[in-house]
């Protein structure tokens, strides 16, 4: 499938960072395929490669099954550094629970949802390390990817890779806890657009998709991003 320009074998992503079943793995390849055809381009950094379209299974299949009787494989774990600290920042955090509980079992509203979150949680970080050129190197490779880079494995990565990536999870780590309480609201203002658009889906006596709704929400998605978690915003107030 052509995303980005680039061509992408959808049923060959990264390896998961939990113990998936094939069943799931074949459920979230019939749900992703649709979903990027959409052409969501307010959610592009999720949907844009085969990295961060991986870290959205990740967390897809978080809220779709219970994330406490999921487990983590180490031996992928151990491959992805980035990938594991977002999926953990971002399923530890209070109103990714909230939303995992109205969207268990329910695989099309768990994928949806994890689309948003993943595309808030890094535009934010975007934001925040654009002026570090090491850290915001290694980062930008979840949603930025070239020819070259479709084929590699992470064995196959230089050790100067390794070495950023691991300066990076340092970087993300240290970022979230020193800005807790923005990283916080980051997520609590991502529950409440998830909240508002799922009302907005079921208004009326004819239920739609939260997908069409998206589709045509780029530019107050923008806006509400830019009001809240513009990081030079002196108004911010979380």
């Amino acid at each position: 499938m052509i995303v980005n320009g680039i061509e992408i074998d959808l049923a060959n992503l990264e390896k998961p960072l939990l113990l998936v079943s094939e069943e799931d793995e074949l459920l979230f390849l019939q749900l992703i395929q649709p979903t990027i055809e959409q052409e969501l381009i307010q959610c592009q950094l999720a949907l844009s490669t085969r990295k961060s379209i991986s870290l959205v299974k990740d967390i897809w299949l978080a809220m779709y099954r219970d994330r406490e009787k999921l487990y983590i494989n180490s031996g992928h774990a151990m491959l992805y550094p980035i990938r594991l600290i977002l999926f953990e920042l971002v399923t530890q955090a209070e109103y990714f629970q909230r939303l995992a509980k109205k969207s268990r079992g329910d695989e099309c509203l768990s994928l949806i949802y994890a689309v948003i979150l993943l595309q808030f949680v890094l535009q934010w970080l975007k934001d925040r390390f654009s002026g570090n050129k090491e850290v915001y190197g290694a980062l930008k490779r979840l949603y930025r990817v070239s020819d070259d880079e479709l084929s590699k494995e992470p064995s196959c990565e230089t050790r100067e890779q390794k070495i950023a990536q691991a300066i990076a999870v340092k970087a993300i780590r240290f970022e979230v806890r020193e800005n807790n309480q923005e990283f916080a609201s980051l997520l609590y203002q991502s529950y409440n657009l998830i909240v508002f658009l799922h009302g907005k889906a079921n208004e009326g006596d004819v239920k739609e998709s939260i997908l069409p709704s998206l589709r045509h929400l780029a530019e107050p998605l923008n806006l509400f991003y830019q009001e809240r978690y513009t990081t030079n915003n002196p108004s911010f107030t979380g």
